[in-house]
């Protein structure tokens, strides 16, 4: 049915446009944490830095980024949220155009524990970002660099460098956490449905990939299963895309998805 296509079609769409206007406020976060630290850097930049002035900037800085780590996964928390609230769209909509109705109740304890190890990948990546900020003012105050070359270095570790790039693994927690939280909730929600809907299936979709798309996750391209079984993605068995349970290498920055099906659908 064409309508039951495009109910999915809006669903993925809506999701979509959550992930980049999410992906969009995380990068603010981390754009206004590097100006938080730059200007407090460019103090110190203009002389030298005795012991009192180094802990005094080590203080000023830990306490920035406790803020911003906060910021930011308050931010993912409620991104989170609605991802999860996407997932289960995806399979009431098309349902609900066949005449089903698809009132099931989703335990949150599962989302709980999903904010909670997506979390820690930001926990993870603002730690980062401080120990090598401490790192760089330590060798500053040894006498091993300049307070110039101090500031310009932690500049580039917050934003893109010689350490690491922090927006860009940012953006990517953000997707993939997002795009997991998404799965999880519309295979919970097939679940439910299939005890319902004789016959119902998932499918997978590969949405296409601006640099290098996965060979496999592009195989795996319309093809379907029953909703109770993994698909088989290049001989790894996954029952959505980036299962958690997956190698990560199958999962970090997948954008494919996977969609109710069911044959009279057409």
């Amino acid at each position: 049915m064409a309508k039951v296509t495009q109910t999915i079609k809006n669903a993925l769409k809506a999701k979509d446009r959550d992930i980049i206007s999410g992906t969009e406020s995380m990068l603010r976060i981390l754009e206004d944490l590097h100006g938080q630290v730059q200007a407090e850097l460019g103090k110190a930049a203009l002389g030298t830095w005795d012991a009192h002035h180094l802990k005094q900037t080590l203080n000023s800085l830990e306490s920035q980024i406790a803020v911003y780590s906060g910021k930011a996964s308050t931010e993912l928390a409620g991104l989170l949220d609605r991802a999860w609230d996407h997932g289960k769209a995806l399979v009431d909509a098309p349902l609900a155009v066949n005449g089903i109705y698809t009132g099931y109740h989703l335990p949150t304890s599962l989302l709980d524990s999903l904010k909670e190890y997506s979390s820690g990948y930001l926990e993870s990546l603002f730690s980062d970002a401080w120990y090598k900020i401490k790192g760089e003012l330590t060798l500053g105050i040894v006498g091993n660099k300049t307070p110039q070359e101090v500031a310009k270095a932690i500049g580039e570790s917050i934003d893109s460098g010689r350490f690491a790039d922090i927006s860009r693994r940012a953006e990517a927690i953000t997707q993939t956490e997002m795009g997991r939280i998404f799965s999880e909730a519309a295979q919970l929600r097939m679940d439910l449905a299939s005890e319902y809907v004789p016959g119902l299936e998932k499918q997978w979709i590969h949405a296409g990939h601006p640099a290098k798309p996965r060979p496999a996750h592009l195989a795996m391209h319309g093809k379907h299963v029953p909703v109770s079984e993994p698909f088989m993605v290049g001989g790894i068995p996954m029952m959505f895309p980036r299962d958690p349970a997956a190698p990560i290498a199958e999962t970090i920055n997948c954008g494919c998805d996977h969609v109710p099906y069911h044959a009279n659908w057409q």
